[in-house]
């Protein structure tokens, strides 16, 4: 099976509307993907972290964003 891309993880991670929500995912997700995986997975997963503390989607997230994030 292929690894998803962090387009593909983004999409699903959009289900998840509050922070806590998406810690449980990352929680989860960090003991069940491989090395690999993680990059795109974790990728995604501070892209929605800052779409979700700015409450706005994002297809780029702006430099400025970031500072905002962990």
């Amino acid at each position: 099976m292929m690894s998803k891309t962090k387009q593909e993880w983004l999409f699903q991670l959009r289900k998840c509307t509050c922070q806590a929500t998406l810690d449980k995912v990352i929680e989860k997700n960090n003991d069940e993907l491989t090395e690999d995986e993680l990059a795109n997975f974790y990728a995604a997963a501070d892209h929605r972290l800052a779409e979700i503390i700015t409450n706005t989607l994002y297809d780029k997230v702006p430099a400025a964003v970031w500072s905002l994030v962990r």
